[in-house]
């Protein structure tokens, strides 16, 4: 099964979020029955909720890609190379694809003095499928590392019968009535 792993689905603030304030109520769990003399049952649910935690933690360092299963694209989330999760991505309508650079900002989760409105630019590379004449695309993955645009455009070509091309939609005009 051809697959390619591009980059971590979270970002570091997200990840925290997921493994602390999420996962406190596990934790919390776990280290409030810890306390006790348990019984089969109190060991049961001791290991319930470590497996959740467990599952929180996998689930917090994912990674995006693609994956080819039976001749089909796949939008995938991977865990230590196995795939977690999986979206079909209908491409039959959509012979190209097409990077297109955004220049995007995201807000900063806390909060200074001097500059409330702290916001972060990075570069995005969102990865189009395009029918034949560019009037109609489909984002299927939005990539924030330049280096991984490379790989992509070749993984999706040579796997599919996919053309690179550039973004340049041909729009028909309307034919002049006549009177």
């Amino acid at each position: 099964m051809p697959k390619i792993i591009l980059e971590d689905r979270f970002t570091i603030y997200q990840k925290i979020i997921i493994l602390f304030v999420i996962g406190f109520s596990f934790l919390y769990a776990i280290s409030n029955l810890l306390e006790f003399d348990l019984n089969f049952k109190g060991y049961i649910l001791v290991i319930v909720f470590v497996l959740c935690y467990g599952f929180l933690m996998a689930f917090a360092f994912t990674k995006r890609g693609f994956a080819k299963i039976n001749s089909k694209l796949y939008r995938a989330s991977f865990v230590m190379g196995l795939i977690l999760f999986k979206k079909h991505i209908y491409i039959s309508e959509f012979p190209k694809i097409a990077i297109l650079k955004f220049k995007k900002s995201q807000k900063l989760p806390w909060f200074y003095i001097s500059k409330p409105d702290l916001a972060s630019d990075f570069n995005s590379f969102e990865v189009n499928l395009l029918n034949a004449r560019h009037t109609k695309r489909n984002a299927i993955l939005d990539l924030k590392k330049q280096k991984n645009v490379k790989p992509t455009i070749e993984f999706l070509t040579s796997n599919f019968k996919l053309k690179h091309e550039t973004y340049s939609p041909r729009f028909r005009r309307n034919p002049r009535r006549r009177r």
